[in-house]
């Protein structure tokens, strides 16, 4: 985690993902950087729901769960710590290919309304999956 800002926790249902993780951020919280999770599911909600809208009329935007989440994430501390926002589902193509130019080197969410919102240095994205099929 020290290298990249996108980690995946791959195992079966039962296999432990969901306790390693809060065990990290329990781990780092004692041990003084203060770590905040917020899960998330991303199939629970469609695209639109997960990223925002655009009205096609009136071009007001309208922000989804994970742009609102991202925002919320990526404001400034001056407290030493660690935000994640984990993704807890199967992968899937659709949702993935909008959250890859964050999962990429530039760590740049980009919305519907060309906003582009910059993934912090003191936040990170986990994404918890029984395989890895995309």
């Amino acid at each position: 985690m020290l290298t990249r800002h996108t980690v995946m926790v791959v195992g079966p249902t039962g296999g432990g993902k969901s306790v390693i993780i809060h065990t990290l951020c329990r781990a780092q919280t004692k041990l003084g950087l203060v770590t905040k999770l917020n899960i998330l599911n991303p199939k629970a909600c469609s695209v639109i729901e997960l990223y925002g809208i655009l009205d096609p009329i009136i071009r007001d935007w309208t922000d989804g769960l994970l742009s609102n989440i991202f925002r919320e994430v990526n404001k400034p501390t001056d407290k030493n710590e660690r935000r994640y926002i984990l993704f807890d589902g199967d992968v899937d193509a659709l949702w993935v290919e909008n959250i890859n130019s964050v999962m990429a080197d530039n760590n740049l969410l980009t919305l519907a309304n060309g906003e582009r919102i910059r993934l912090q240095k003191h936040c990170a994205l986990l994404v918890e999956v029984h395989t890895r099929s995309v």
